[in-house]
This record gives structure tokens, sequence and C-alpha cells, in this order.
């Protein structure tokens, strides 16, 4: 049985703002619950501070609806009757999982995603992963041939897509749940896919599991202490790889190769996945990794390979590795400045803030700027430029590419930096390159 005061070591109470990831199936209706009883315990014994928000807990719940099942608005329908009962407020979201992972996985990333946008700030996630789903991610990891990261499987307090995650019923068992949730006369919903055995995470808990129990009892629990070992390895061999580590990565997600090629394959292949991971991309397996490594790092000095990892782009130039979502071609966009003082560019690149004076206008993007003469000639936004630009008095006129090369700008960010015309005349890069007006 699961009682109140267990759970509640179990929660980093030093946060007091929750959502609750809540299906309406067994395991979400007991979580529900008891942070419900906690709410009320905090109330009853501390009614001075309870109205406080520095000590009240505050909770919100969100379902994602899939539309995968018939009864999905059944379903939703159940939470919002059990959260109107409790009091919890309920955001209820509605996705549709598209992608290359599979029902499961592009289910998951659609549900995380949702979830993502609605955590408010200083709010923890809380999923109600139990200790059967333990072993189920033990052994689905194993089964994948995954190393020490994988069999690691869930920790009771992490981050998960850049989330802040809390699991306070991992430790407790799916009959431990039933029987809690019994005594509390709870109701909940049945998933009809739980028993469809061509998912794998299915195939195990109903044909692999239950006999595996049979004959050891007590395999979730050394599953959940093999777990915790592999876990505590791979933090161990994190902590010893800092210092290197630092040495090639930096402040703005870049990746350094300088003296990589002296490593051990392993060596290479753990920077990297530290790399990877602190960056929030999908891990690659061992297979992937080392054809990333042959077909990016190791390619010739004069190219610039990319290896795409679901909606992010690795990409090298020169002796560096960056990470770009997938970018969109801008060069046809053309965009003309009136009156405006605030332009709004394309594809993520933020604003462009245009300040006119009498004999200037000034032009500034992100932490660039240039002042350029005013004109009577119609300005626009232009992107991308091909041709010889001359940017000095005593220097000849030159390939654009080369003064890129010359500022060690990427070849993808070129035709992302706002371009100024004045009528067909190029004029500026925004804080790279001003154009020479004399002859």
């Amino acid at each position: 049985m699961v009682f109140l005061d267990d759970f509640e070591q179990s929660i980093p109470l030093d946060c007091r703002r929750f959502l609750l990831a809540f299906s309406g199936g067994l395991d979400s209706g007991v979580l529900l619950k008891l942070f419900a009883q906690l709410r009320e315990k905090y109330q009853e014994n501390r009614p001075h501070f309870a109205s406080t928000q520095s000590s009240a807990i505050a909770l919100r719940a969100t379902h994602i609806h899939h539309g995968l099942s018939p009864n999905a608005d059944a379903w939703a329908a159940h939470c919002e009757r059990i959260c109107r009962q409790m009091g919890i407020p309920l955001i209820i979201e509605r996705v549709q999982p598209e992608g290359s992972q599979g029902i499961e996985g592009n289910a998951r990333m659609a549900r995380y995603q949702a979830i993502k946008r609605h955590l408010r700030e200083n709010e923890i996630l809380v999923t109600a992963h139990h200790l059967n789903d333990q072993t189920e991610t033990f052994l689905l990891a194993l089964k994948r041939g995954s190393g020490l990261s994988g069999l690691g499987a869930m920790q009771k307090q992490s981050r998960l897509f850049d989330m802040p995650i809390c699991r306070p019923l991992l430790n407790y068992t799916r009959r431990q749940l039933e029987g809690f949730a019994r005594h509390e006369g709870l109701d909940w919903v049945e998933d009809e896919s739980n028993q469809d055995n061509r998912y794998e995470r299915n195939f195990l808990r109903n044909q692999i599991l239950p006999r595996l129990r049979d004959r050891w009892p007590h395999i979730d629990q050394t599953v959940q202490r093999s777990a915790q070992h592999c876990f505590e390895q791979q933090q161990l061999l994190n902590e010893l790889l800092q210092p290197i580590y630092r040495h090639h990565s930096d402040c703005e997600g870049r990746f350094v190769l300088h003296d990589f090629g002296e490593y051990s394959a392993a060596k290479q292949t753990a920077l990297l996945r530290l790399w990877l991971i602190e960056n929030q991309c999908v891990l690659l397996s061992t297979l992937q990794l080392r054809q990333f490594i042959q077909d990016v790092v190791y390619s010739g000095p004069d190219a610039v390979p990319q290896f795409q990892i679901e909606q992010k782009i690795i990409r090298r130039f020169r002796q560096t590795l960056y990470i770009t979502p997938k970018l969109a071609n801008l060069q046809a966009i053309q965009i003309p400045i009136g009156l405006q003082s605030d332009i709004q560019l394309p594809d993520n690149l933020g604003h462009l803030y245009i300040e006119r004076f009498v004999d200037r206008i000034d032009f500034k993007w992100k932490t660039h700027s240039v002042s350029l003469p005013q004109t009577r000639l119609p300005v626009q936004i232009c992107f991308g430029y091909h041709g010889k630009v001359k940017t000095a008095q005593n220097r000849p006129s030159e390939e654009i590419k080369k003064i890129w090369q010359a500022l060690n700008v990427p070849p993808w960010e070129r035709s992302r930096i706002p371009l100024i015309f004045y009528g067909d005349e190029f004029k500026s890069a925004v804080g790279f390159i001003r154009v020479w007006e004399g002859k």
C-alpha cells in the first residue's frame, strides 16, 4: 500500500508548483489522488501558510488527446470529471503524432512536445511511472543494445526534453498502486491498446514479465538496482570526462574538433554523446555515431557535411560542429521597408529594428548594427547575395564568398543574415559587411 508520508518523501518540495501528466488510467489516477491529499495535508497542518504562494502546493494537470483510440473523447471527459471533483485545473491538448519512430515513439514525442508548451517557469512535470515501468524500460534498452545511459532507465528526478521531471511512484509496483486505488474508491479508464502485443512494451508486460516474476518474485527490485548502478557509472564517466569535454564545447553549443583525432574511438563516442545530450538531441546508436564520425568529423577539410537527427541537423564548418534546426530557403524573400521601426524577420531570425535620423538610418539585428546614409530610394531586406563587393577604399572588389570565409561565417548562415538594399544596390549585411560607396 502507498502511504502519503512515503510519497511525500519522493516529492521535491523545495518546488511547490507541479504539472501532472494525467492519462485517466490507474497509475496517473493514483498520482492525482496522492497530490490532492498532499495539498490538503499542507493546508490542514499549515493553515497560516496555505494561502501564500511560497508554501502552498500549486497543482495543475494536463491530458494529451492523441486521437488514436475511438475512446479518446471518453477518456478526456473522464479526466475532466475527476479533475473537477478534486479541484485541479486541467489542460486538454489534442495532438497528431507524426514522424518515423513508429506509433509509440511518435505519440511519446508529440505528448512531451505538447506538455513542454504548457509547463510554466518554476513548475515541475510529474509522471506516474512505477517500478514495473522501470523494468520494462530497462529490458527495452537492453534489447536495443543500449549502453550505460540507456540502461540507467528512469530516475526519480531528471530532465527530459529540457524539462524538469519527477517520478515519485518509481519505487511502487503496479499491484501496490491498484491496492491504493481500490482502497480510495478511484475510477480509472483502461486503454484497449495495452492488450495489443504487437507493441514491444505490451509484449514484455503481458507475455514475458509475468513468467519472470513467477520464477523470480523480486526481479523488479533487482532490475531497479541494476539500473541505478548503470546510472551511477554513467554519471561517474561523465564527471571524469568533464574537463576534456569543456575543452571542446563552448557556451553557444558548438563542438570544436581540435585534437579530437588523437582520442580512442571509445572516448570520441563518449564525448559526442555528452554533447548531443547537452543539446537535447536524440541519442544515436553506436553504429550511427561511428557513421557520423566517419561522414562528418573526418570528411575533407573543405567539405561542409551535415547529419540529420530528427528535426535537428549537425553541420561542420572547418574544425567545428554546429547544431541547427531545419532551415528554410530565404533567398527569394524580399521585405520592403517603409516607415516601420520594427521588422519581423522570417524563419525565427528575430527582429530588425530601424531608427531614422536626418542624415542616416540605423539598423539593429540581434547584437549587430550598421549605420547607413539617409536615402530617398526604396529600402528593402533581402537574403543571399552573389557577386563581388568592395568593402574598403584601398581594397579591390572581392567575391562575397571570400569575404564570408574571412569573417568565419558558416555557409548555411550566410543566406540568413539580413541584407540592406537601396533600390537595387547592395549596401550592407547587417553587422558583417558594409559596401564601400566610393570608386
